[in-house]
């Protein structure tokens, strides 16, 4: 991501989403909570999840 995304992203009213995936059954998904503690897999309700890296 640019300097120019990054600024665009400060004023944008777009709600930003997160990129998780589940532990325990390795669904993908996305939120738009940021605290991994408020987040559940929408498949299995398991709260053991990681964040995935921005490509």
């Amino acid at each position: 991501m640019g300097l120019l995304d990054s600024v665009k992203g400060l004023f944008s009213t777009d709600e930003r989403t997160f990129q998780y995936v589940c532990d325990r059954c390795e669904t993908e998904f996305e939120s738009t909570k940021s605290d991994m503690s408020a987040v559940t897999c929408p498949d299995c309700r398991s709260t053991k999840i990681r964040a995935v890296s921005p490509a």
